[in-house]
């Protein structure tokens, strides 16, 4: 299967959640205190409280309960009220719950469970890339992988996270599976989380792994692609451990 050429990527970090307005701001901050614990499983919600808290009208306090409902993070009972779901309720794939949880006591936890979920992923996608994806359209993984090296040498780290985040993106939309692309802005997600933990490393043989990666894509070996695929992630998850030992 040939897909169409892609447009070079820009190495900038997707961030296309708003975050603006008073309802982006009621979302983020119980949303935030939800996924940190500050307000409990089982705990009521109510609208008239939200409404005095942050100074906004009823309509408003709807359509952000509506929109953590949609989560799992909240539940509306008629004459109940709305009130807080535990974890087993959300949305753990959501890029906002991911972005949320990393800011509280879960950031660990769940930074593992990311990686272990793209160790289980990741190597199929690479597979399909390397036999589904057009010379072009795989050169925009081998810009992402360089400019990775770029960034690893002028130690910007932002701009590193930004490129694996590209690289990844494009590894899994590349797979043309519609159910593997769907990761993809969980996976940045987690990235953008993983930058700012004291756990994260920077190291050549990362870089260089992605490099192979990428070559092998453009040289349709399949096999090759989802050896590396595991491998990247297999030193991910070490460098996680070691990291963690080390804090």
């Amino acid at each position: 299967m040939v897909t169409k050429p892609q447009a070079e990527p820009s190495f900038e970090p997707d961030r296309l959640r708003s975050r603006g307005g008073l309802y982006g701001h009621v979302v983020e901050t119980l949303g935030q205190e939800i996924t940190g614990g500050r307000m409990p499983a089982h705990q009521i919600v109510f609208a008239e409280q939200l409404s005095e808290r942050f100074g906004i009208s009823r309509s408003v306090v709807r359509e952000s309960v509506r929109t953590l409902s949609s989560m799992g993070l909240l539940e509306a009972r008629p004459q109940v009220g709305t009130r807080v779901l535990p974890i087993e309720h959300w949305d753990l794939l959501n890029p906002r719950i991911i972005e949320w949880r990393g800011l509280g006591p879960d950031a660990t936890a769940q930074q593992r469970e990311l990686i272990e979920l793209r160790l289980g992923l990741e190597p199929m996608a690479a597979r399909f890339a390397a036999e589904r994806m057009d010379h072009d359209a795989a050169q925009g993984i081998v810009a992402a992988a360089q400019a990775m090296r770029s960034a690893l040498e002028a130690k910007d780290t932002f701009r590193f996270f930004a490129a694996d985040s590209t690289f990844h993106r494009l590894l899994l939309e590349g797979s043309q599976n519609l159910l593997l692309s769907k990761f993809a802005a969980t996976i940045d997600a987690g990235l953008h989380v993983r930058e700012n933990m004291p756990t994260t490393q920077l190291s050549l043989e990362a870089v260089e792994l992605h490099a192979e990666l990428a070559q092998a894509i453009v040289d349709r070996n399949g096999d090759a692609a989802a050896a590396l695929a595991t491998r990247i992630l297999e030193q991910t998850l070490l460098e996680f451990e070691e990291g963690l030992a080390q804090v």
